[in-house]
């Protein structure tokens, strides 16, 4: 499988969306030290669930890089890939003069990461379980690939392809090796409480194969 050939998508439309995301956040879009203090809601939750500390860590699917630079200043040895050259550029921008992290438009070789994270990204894609055997292919040994879904029609974007269910997370995900999904709500203290609620909240889910990628 040649990467994002299940998303056929130019990069200039990628550029297009990155842009019009910037320019719906305001001034604050291109102030790197306001968003690394306020990260979202559930990267922060899984941050927390997975940390990159002493970890080669991919941010697949980066945008601008925010996130990247934080799985390097926690301790990770970090890449950020995305498609557009546009938010690429702009995350070399927040980089500044530092060496790390590494940002690029070139996907990965396989092999090369223990720890994947997945922001937000497979429900914009027409094949979701072979975006993931995608991933699971850059893993090493041992590797896992993390990352968040919306729940439902929450946080809801026109380029989505799919509004999940537990049911539909866990069919995509199961093909690539041992699933673990987590429902985690916005508001803290709905996650203490023992029934399902309503109310704004995302999948956690973590891919582990069963038998080490190269194998495969």
């Amino acid at each position: 499988m040649t990467p994002f050939t299940i998303a056929p998508i130019a990069s200039d439309e990628y550029d297009r969306q990155y842009r019009a995301w910037a320019e719906r956040q305001g001034p604050r879009a291109l102030d790197r030290d306001w968003r690394l203090t306020h990260l979202l809601w559930r990267q922060r939750a899984l941050l927390r669930r997975f940390p990159p500390d002493g970890k080669r860590v991919l941010d697949f699917g980066c945008m601008d890089g925010v996130f990247t630079i934080m799985l390097q200043q926690l301790g990770g040895k970090a890449v950020g890939y995305d498609i557009s050259p546009a938010a690429i550029a702009q995350a070399k921008a927040f980089r500044a003069p530092a060496a790390r992290p590494v940002f690029t438009t070139v996907p990965p070789g396989p092999g090369q990461f223990d720890l994947i994270y997945c922001n937000e990204v497979i429900e914009h894609v027409a094949d979701d379980s072979a975006l993931i055997g995608e991933l699971v292919g850059y893993l090493a040994a041992g590797g896992s690939v993390v990352g968040t879904t919306p729940v439902g029609e929450y946080f809801w974007d026109p380029d989505h392809k799919r509004a999940y269910d537990d049911v539909m997370l866990k069919r995509a995900l199961a093909p690539w090796g041992r699933v673990r999904v987590h429902r985690y709500y916005r508001n803290p203290l709905r996650n203490f409480l023992p029934v399902r609620q309503k109310g704004a909240s995302v999948y956690i889910f973590q891919v582990t194969p069963l038998t080490p990628p190269a194998a495969r």
